[in-house]
């Protein structure tokens, strides 16, 4: 969708187009879920148990498991829709 499009976004305001909807930068950072948390912890608003970054391998993702309990969910720092999303219920769950 172009409304989520920031390239398309930043080239409107390039071109003096009144855009309906967020900036360029605000799409570039809500996209990202990493950055997206990070900018609403500094906002004041609440989220959610996680990692304040990203986890690279199963040790790491094994401890936080074991801190915040489970289920956990499983997601990819970009992308939306659904995608790159696993639901882990059971520890042995997560090598795999």
């Amino acid at each position: 969708f172009l409304s989520e499009n920031p390239a398309f976004a930043r080239r409107c305001q390039q071109e003096g187009i009144i855009f309906i909807g967020p900036s360029a930068e605000v799409m570039l950072t809500m996209g990202d879920k990493i950055k997206a948390r990070e900018a609403m912890k500094k906002a004041g608003i609440p989220v959610v148990p996680g990692t304040e970054g990203s986890i690279s391998d199963v040790k790491e993702a094994l401890k936080l498991i074991r801190e915040i309990g489970l289920p956990v969910m499983i997601k990819a720092a970009a992308g939306g829709g659904g995608k790159g999303m696993r639901l882990v219920n059971q520890e042995e769950e997560i090598e795999k």
